[in-house]
């Protein structure tokens, strides 16, 4: 019987995320009322990683001393190092396969219902959906499954990563301002899958991304969810990405509110 890896994990420092920190997408970030809302962190962990030990090593993460010490999770306005020990920790393997924009494509056809020949997001009666509104067909795509343009991904494809990221974005926060065309949803999402994805050669001509992400809800002894907070809130996720190669944890954690006052260093 295979004995399961003892990990242990150690902070790192901020990376430099080119394409994440630029000035086009910040703007838009703070635009959509979602750049205080999110946090990523890094860590290192010691021993080689399977994939079949995620549910071991998402387990560990969260459990680990050092870890708690050092995560930052939303408490209020302020995102704080709450020393928090989970009771227990759910795990979802979220697909992470595509390699092109041309994922979207589908969006930007005009005869899809999205948006028009000039590329404005075509407009709806309003209705409300989860408590947003939804006045446009683009939302309606995402949120109403009453909607014909629901259909236009499947399942599978709407549970990948970098769709829930697009998602996420749309959506925004509290202060959200939305937007009259796809294109900068469709360039701030390209921004933040490429810097937190790694994408690898299989062959001379075959690419793949080597990166696992889980979708994680942990909560403590007395049932509550911490990361991310009020899980049931389809805005509030919260994500560990593994890199196998580097042996590295990247956690990444959206709260949906009001712009986030400060971080705890």
């Amino acid at each position: 019987m295979e004995v399961e890896p003892n990990y242990t994990f150690v902070p790192l420092a901020q990376k430099n995320y080119v394409e994440m920190t630029n000035k086009t997408t910040q703007s838009l970030l703070s635009k959509w009322g979602i750049n205080g809302n999110f946090i990523i962190q890094h860590f290192s962990f010691n021993e080689p990683f399977q994939q079949y030990h995620k549910y071991h090593l998402a387990d560990a993460f969260f459990k680990d001393n050092i870890v708690r010490k050092n995560l930052l999770t939303m408490q209020g306005n302020h995102w704080v190092k709450q020393g928090i020990t989970p009771a227990t920790v759910e795990i979802k393997p979220v697909p992470c396969s595509v390699l092109s924009m041309s994922f979207f494509n589908k969006l930007k056809n005009p005869e899809n219902g999205i948006v028009y020949k000039s590329g404005a997001i075509r407009k709806k009666y309003d209705m409300e959906i989860h408590n947003f509104l939804i006045s446009d067909h683009l939302r309606g795509m995402l949120l109403d499954e009453e909607c014909p343009e629901y259909n236009l991904y499947t399942k599978d494809e709407r549970e990948e990563f970098i769709f829930r990221i697009f998602q996420m974005l749309v959506f925004g926060g509290i202060l959200c301002q939305y937007e009259e065309t796809l294109d900068p949803y469709l360039d701030a999402t390209k921004a933040i899958y490429k810097d937190l994805i790694r994408v690898q050669k299989q062959s001379d001509t075959d690419l793949t991304v080597s990166t696992l992400v889980l979708e994680v809800v942990a909560k403590d002894g007395n049932g509550q969810a911490y990361f991310p907070c009020n899980p049931s809130h389809i805005q509030n996720i919260g994500f560990l990405l593994v890199d196998n190669r580097t042996r590295e944890i990247t956690t990444f954690l959206h709260q949906f509110g009001e712009y986030c006052l400060s971080k705890e260093i």
